[in-house]
């Protein structure tokens, strides 16, 4: 079993991975490519259409972004600049985003406000995702290097935000969630948290961490900001994190209702005979059931 605590990070270090001998042959017409750009990490993986099967995916922790050089040439080597998937998604798991009712979205007004709050040190490429059922829209940016290599190779890919995903995802659950909901997907040095009080978006942010007491200290906070009662929330839990860990012990202690959140679409990984936890994957392929 993987340990995800105090790793050591090195560039494009790999954490999870099908083993290449037991890939199957597959017909790329027939399957869809999603690749995901993360703060810490970098990640791929392929789904067969008819079936809507995982067939093969990587998932590796970065200490520095992609270089072009970098960036070009990974995705070069694993044959994905040749076009022939049906359909390529790019999700973009960045903090440069803001969440603005629908209604008072500007388009001329984007940069203004994505700069107000994130700053404008560095290049964006300004991206936005329609999400019509939450009556908002997903202002987010994409380091403008990075995205011109993207386009260069996947002309036609779409583009999501990770928070947007989310959101999909969780208009799905609203009719059973409870009154107060909190979502945490774990990445390498990092989480994305979702507050969800009264069927309503309270917040959606990025935390990093070096330790438990850090992630304790974050949504404690949060608790308190929104006046949120730690023994009835309902907190589920997913991405790279050990249900053994310092950290998850320490949220068990301080939130009544804890749990590991599990994707059906982990059942249907093929050749993988020792299958990690299906919780470190829900994080990953909720894009292939809501784009």
């Amino acid at each position: 079993m993987r340990k995800f605590e105090n790793m050591p990070i090195n560039n494009l270090r790999p954490i999870l991975s099908t083993v290449p001998e037991s890939l199957p042959p597959y017909d790329h017409h027939e399957a869809r490519l999603f690749i995901e750009f993360g703060q810490r990490h970098f990640a791929y993986f392929v789904v067969q259409n008819n079936t809507n099967t995982v067939i093969e995916y990587e998932v590796y922790q970065l200490d520095i972004p992609f270089s072009e050089t970098e960036l070009s040439d990974f995705l070069k080597n694993h044959q994905f600049d040749k076009n022939d998937f049906s359909a390529v998604v790019i999700i973009h798991n960045t903090k440069e985003f803001v969440l603005i009712p629908s209604e008072l979205h500007k388009s001329h007004l984007e940069k203004t406000t994505i700069e107000t709050i994130h700053g404008d040190l560095i290049e964006l490429e300004l991206l936005n995702d329609n999400l019509s059922k939450w009556e908002m829209t997903n202002v987010f940016g994409v380091p403008k290097s990075q995205f011109q290599i993207i386009t260069q190779l996947f002309p036609s890919a779409s583009h999501v935000h990770i928070n947007s995903i989310y959101l999909k995802a969780i208009f799905k659950q609203l009719m059973e969630m409870q009154e107060q909901w909190v979502k945490l997907y774990f990445y390498p040095s990092y989480f994305n948290v979702v507050v969800i009080k009264d069927t309503q978006v309270q917040i959606m942010q990025s935390f990093y961490y070096e330790t438990a007491e850090d992630v304790i200290y974050f949504l404690l906070t949060l608790t308190e900001q929104f006046n949120l009662d730690v023994t009835t929330l309902v907190m589920q839990i997913s991405g790279l994190i050990e249900k053994d860990s310092t950290t998850y012990k320490e949220l068990t202690k301080y939130f009544l209702n804890v749990e590991l959140e599990s994707d059906d679409v982990t059942r249907f990984l093929i050749n993988d005979e020792e299958p990690s936890p299906s919780h470190y994957f829900t994080p990953l392929f909720l894009s292939a059931q809501c784009v």
